[in-house]
This record gives C-alpha cells, sequence and structure tokens, in this order.
C-alpha cells in the first residue's frame, strides 16, 4: 500500500511526455473501475495537475491527477478506487480524499476532490499559469529545489510553497490571456 510518505522528496528532470502517457493510462484505469461499479456518472472531470503536467519543469517522480465528482460521491469513489485499485487513502476532508497508488512501478496520487471545493481549481490554476509564464515555471522549481535541500518532512515542502501558489492566483486574477472556465478562488485553503 502507497502512502504519502513514501517516497523521497526528490526532484527529477522533467520526463512530460511519460508523465503525461502514465497519466492517461491512470485516468483509464480509474474510469473503467468507476464505470464497473455504477460510479463514473459522479465524474465531473478528471485532471492532470501538478508539476509532472507542466511541461520542461522538474518534479517528485509522482504523477498528480485530479479527479473530480459530485460533491457528495467523493467518499464513495475514494473507497472504490482504493479497494480495485490498490493504495492507500486518506479522508482529508469531506471535500478531498487523496489515494496514493504505486501502478506498473509509478507512484500516483489520484485526489479525489468534490466539486465545489477550489482545491481542484487551484491545482488547474497553477499548471495553466506555469505553461503560460516560463519565467514563474523557473522560479517555482528553484524553490522546489530549495525546499527540497531543507526538508525532508512532505507537509513542510508543501507549506514551503504556499505564498507561491497564492502568488500564481494573483497573476491569473490579473492577467488576461490566461482564461479559465470558471470562477477564481479568492485565495489558497487552508
Amino acid at each position: 500500500m502507497a502512502s504519502i510518505d513514501d517516497d523521497p522528496i526528490e526532484l527529477v528532470p522533467s520526463k512530460y511526455d511519460s508523465w503525461r502517457n502514465q497519466f492517461v493510462a491512470e485516468r483509464n484505469r480509474i474510469l473503467s473501475t468507476l464505470a464497473t461499479s455504477g460510479l463514473e456518472p459522479a465524474v465531473h472531470r478528471i485532471e492532470h495537475v501538478g508539476s509532472t503536467a507542466v511541461p520542461d519543469l522538474a518534479a517528485k517522480d509522482i504523477v498528480d491527477l485530479d479527479i473530480v465528482v459530485a460533491d457528495g460521491s467523493v467518499r464513495d469513489v475514494s473507497q472504490v478506487l482504493e479497494a480495485t485499485l490498490g493504495g492507500g487513502r486518506v479522508e482529508n476532508s469531506e471535500y478531498w480524499h487523496p489515494v496514493f497508488r504505486r501502478q506498473d512501478g509509478q507512484r500516483f496520487n489520484d485526489h479525489v476532490v468534490g466539486a465545489s471545493s477550489d482545491t481542484w481549481k487551484i491545482s488547474v490554476v497553477t499548471r495553466d499559469v506555469l505553461c503560460a509564464r516560463p519565467d514563474l515555471c523557473t522560479e517555482y522549481e528553484q524553490l522546489k529545489r530549495d525546499l527540497a535541500a531543507e526538508h525532508d518532512d512532505i507537509t513542510a515542502y508543501s507549506e514551503g510553497k504556499s505564498a507561491f501558489i497564492d502568488r500564481i492566483l494573483d497573476v491569473a486574477r490579473t492577467d488576461d490571456t490566461i482564461q479559465f472556465e470558471f470562477s477564481l478562488p479568492d485565495s489558497k485553503p487552508e
């Protein structure tokens, strides 16, 4: 069973094409599993998020997916994924249950998120702004390298990125060249 703490905080050079293919394979496994269990109608969208979803950005070799589902389905979907595909599930909140998995040697963080949660929107905004702004992408990679050198605790590493993510949200609000089909969150949730 995989957990969030299984792997060291180690950045590897971008393997974007491979990570993208891994995302597609995992998305297909998830959709097949949910179709078999009758839960596929609960799925609103599945997004490749995190640093592996940004070309040319060094990342931890873990493919992150946001599986956006109807709010009342978070628990059912995450339980089916854990039971059918394996991994370790955490109930972070009513609207966010990550399932940490390993498939054929590749780590996945399958974040099952309620549609009304800002969590998935922040992930999509972060991905899209980093793709559109190479200057911020370079700065973000350096921040991640500094944090990885300073911390061996994933919580401290993640919290160290919070101010930068808030800055990305500010850029998304003010840069008219980057458009989203949803309302932008006010700030990063605590």
